[in-house]
């Protein structure tokens, strides 16, 4: 029965096209955590997940010491994050002061 409804549930959000802005919000909501995971809650107040789009997920930063420090960590929060996602949604991470 359950497995019935998430499937109805999949179908209607591809037949609505929102699927793809669903998965975005969705991979920019796992940034903030997978960086309190990684680092700590107050460095991952210091970034936005802002947009993802093709793989690639777009980050705003409050400084360059934090875009470098996210950098040297960047295949391990991808890692995370795709864990959390369960596939390979994210290739690339770009980061915008």
């Amino acid at each position: 029965m359950l497995s019935s409804i998430t499937s109805d549930l999949k179908k209607s959000i591809n037949k609505a096209g929102i699927g793809s802005q669903i998965q975005a919000y969705q991979i920019c909501e796992y940034w903030t955590s997978t960086i309190s995971d990684i680092f700590s809650k107050e460095v991952a107040e210091k970034s936005q997940a802002i947009k993802y789009k093709n793989g690639t997920l777009t980050v705003a930063v409050l400084s360059s010491v934090f875009a470098q420090e996210f950098k040297f960590k960047e295949e391990e929060i991808k890692k995370e994050i795709n864990k959390k996602v369960r596939y390979d949604a994210v290739r690339k991470i770009r980061f915008e002061l």
